[in-house]
């Protein structure tokens, strides 16, 4: 496992309530336990997109107590031979609870979870902060075990998937 990864801390928040994180996504293990995205603010408050122990991809904003927002998909991500283009959709302002927070995987979205909690109406999550901000891996030092490339961190709006590519009408291969 590598220990490479970039880091910021913000020295203002912005849009806390509605973003959009893109990145195309290829792991080297076929199990694992490691952090693609983390961002933790005061206290013990932390936004974190990582993989479990069973390769199941998910995303959380953690108060230290609880969960404010947990997304878990029920399919997991054991081909280490495939790309994975992975789009979250956050808008904590949007009215219908599950529309606060979207998953698409190679243009899809995703629909079965293990785990969901929606985020509350207008909740702050700790992505776009003041805290550090790590991609690649969390604080305590979980790292990635892949590649990550065209990471696009789309600070006050939200987009579906269609924003960042199109599935090709001739191969019906996501680009």
């Amino acid at each position: 496992m590598a220990s490479t990864y970039l880091s910021r801390t913000p020295s203002s928040a912005t849009n806390r309530k509605t973003f959009t994180i893109s990145f195309w996504l290829k792991t080297s293990v076929a199990t694992g336990d490691y952090t693609l995205f983390y961002s933790a603010g005061g206290g013990s408050h932390e936004l974190k997109i990582a993989f479990d122990t069973s390769e199941r991809l998910y995303i959380y904003d953690f108060n230290g107590t609880s969960f404010d927002m947990l997304l878990k998909t029920n399919r997991v991500f054991r081909d280490t031979s495939a790309w994975y283009h992975i789009v979250y959709e956050v808008d904590t302002t949007n009215a219908t609870a599950d529309d606060r927070i979207k998953c698409y995987v190679n243009g899809v979205e995703e629909t079965s979870f293990s785990d969901r909690t929606n985020p509350s109406l207008n909740h702050d999550t700790e992505w776009n902060g003041t805290g550090v901000h790590y991609i690649g891996r969390d604080g305590s030092g979980s790292y990635i075990d892949g590649i990550l490339t065209h990471i696009h961190n789309i600070d006050g709006t939200a987009y579906d998937a269609d924003t960042f590519g199109s599935t090709d009408a001739t191969t019906g291969i996501w680009r």
